[in-house]
């Protein structure tokens, strides 16, 4: 059968120049960018469920197509275009709430071309919504909840053999008589049966190439983005991955260190991969994990560099040395609030004092480090959100991420605050963590947070141009990013600061 794995482009337009455009699939937090139209979009995220699906389908013997319409900054016409071409039997798009209704418009006119097609809609918001959506579009045949790359390989082979029956745990589906939805199935106890991502088939099966993908704080290029572990054991109350793909388990899952230094050396080889990042929910929560993969690494004398989304809660000194050791040179931790209280009330145990901490080691052994803080939290008020400032303020990071907490729903916090009547009442479109508030409380209106979040980022970078150890870092690390990756690079920052403060 062909299957085709879609993570088609969303964009707005704003007025004749500047478009709002949508990152989906490949990242644990929906948000949206401006951009100018004719630029190409640079926040390109590996999307990994759909990557492991592939590779289990072709496994299968399926016909495999990707389009990451996201990363090729690609038009609705020619996404089209592309599906009028391959003339798939079954099209999975792993959609997101604040793209929902885009991505539910463009299934329909696909649908209308390919009547007998399959529409599959997979990721957190149609895992909560599934009954919903299936009873409002009849266009879409089946939503598949939380992890969905084995039940997604089922649901395929039920197709392939026309069997009527698709009652299987983990599924929702249109029945002649209304809507069928299952129990959420149980987590991949054992992420090791995973095979490898498809890699090869990225963005498009016709123009694979790997090093279109970076995270921000990738500083080497090609950058590939692996996985060494998934879940997070942590609960804030606000995480959308922990809470809706993993079912609130907190279940910590590792993949076999032999298995994560196998991947870097299958992408070193094959690809040409210049930095490893490691996008896991959390890299550092076991230590001997960590310490074993550095260990597997240097053991293969691999000389590759590295980052990981980090942790300042769980790691330490031993850990993060060793790290250095092993050739990291890139983490990224959450501190999100410096309040106590509002850490305790998002689920969040971390002291203050232990991000300072962590960032200071981090400079001790030449890593870079990168701080995310968000504003509009549970209780939040002017106070609490001074506090995160001031402690943002004494952490001696590289770079930092300031954000809107956005209550996507399926989370605790989502369920309050809809029960309160302290959600405004907004399109989904609007849940996008960067651009617009959807929270209105007691303490808060959305446009104080909103304008909190832009106070907060002028006071950020007011500080650490004064500090001539951040201005000599930086100074290094764009020397190498624009070595690397050119100017463009060292400019999209500074656009970033434009679309915030001017460009409205």
């Amino acid at each position: 059968m062909k299957i085709l794995l879609a993570n088609p482009a969303i964009r707005v337009s704003i007025d004749d120049t500047h478009e709002k455009f949508f990152i989906k699939a490949g990242s644990r937090w929906p948000w949206t960018t401006i951009k100018r139209k004719q630029e190409k979009n640079c926040n390109i995220f590996f999307p990994f469920y759909l990557a492991y699906s592939a590779n289990i389908l072709r496994n299968k013997n399926h016909e495999v197509y990707v389009i990451d319409g996201v990363a090729m900054d690609m038009q609705e016409e020619e996404f089209i275009k592309r599906v009028k071409q391959i003339k798939p039997d079954v099209l999975v798009i792993e959609t997101t709430t604040h793209a929902i209704s885009f991505d539910i418009e463009l299934s329909k006119k696909i649908k209308i071309i390919f009547p007998k097609l399959k529409v599959v809609l997979t990721g957190p918001h149609a895992t909560v919504f599934a009954q919903d959506i299936l009873k409002e579009n009849r266009e879409i045949d089946f939503i598949i909840m939380g992890e969905y790359e084995f039940i997604l390989s089922e649901i395929v082979d039920r197709i392939k053999n026309k069997e009527k029956d698709f009652r299987v745990e983990g599924v929702a589906f249109q029945e002649q008589n209304g809507v069928w939805l299952s129990d959420k199935r149980g987590l991949i106890e054992n992420v090791n049966k995973l095979p490898f991502p498809a890699f090869d088939i990225f963005p498009c099966n016709d123009k694979s190439d790997l090093s279109i993908y970076r995270d921000g704080v990738c500083t080497y290029k090609p950058a590939v983005t692996l996985h060494s572990s998934r879940g997070c054991p942590f609960g804030c109350d606000f995480c959308l991955w922990t809470q809706v793909m993993y079912s609130d388990t907190r279940k910590y899952r590792m993949f076999e260190p032999k298995r994560v230094v196998d991947e870097m050396e299958y992408v070193i080889r094959e690809f040409g991969a210049k930095e490893i990042y490691f996008d896991d929910d959390d890299f550092c929560v076991n230590k001997k994990h960590v310490l074993n993969i550095c260990q597997e690494i240097q053991a293969r004398n691999l000389n590759i560099k590295w980052s990981c989304m980090g942790d300042a809660m769980a790691s330490d000194e031993e850990m993060i040395k060793t790290m250095a050791e092993a050739g990291c040179v890139f983490m990224k931790f959450g501190v999100e609030s410096g309040n106590l209280e509002i850490l305790k009330n998002i689920g969040k145990p971390l002291k203050p004092e232990k991000a300072i901490k962590t960032a200071e080691i981090c400079r001790k052994y030449g890593i870079y480090s990168h701080a995310t803080f968000t504003f509009g939290c549970k209780g939040e008020t002017i106070k609490t959100m001074q506090d995160t400032l001031n402690l943002a303020n004494r952490i001696p990071f590289d770079s930092a991420q300031a954000s809107i907490t956005t209550p996507f729903p399926g989370t605790r916090y989502y369920n309050e605050l809809v029960k309160n009547g302290q959600l405004k009442n907004i399109a989904w479109d609007q849940f996008d963590g960067t651009q617009t508030c959807v929270i209105e409380t007691a303490n808060l209106t959305s446009k104080q947070i909103e304008n909190f979040r832009k106070k907060a980022i002028k006071s950020m970078i007011l500080h650490k141009i004064i500090d001539p150890i951040w201005v000599y870092r930086n100074i290094r690390r764009n020397i190498l990013l624009l070595k690397n990756f050119g100017p463009q690079i060292i400019l999209e920052p500074i656009k970033a600061l434009y679309y915030t403060f001017i460009k409205k």
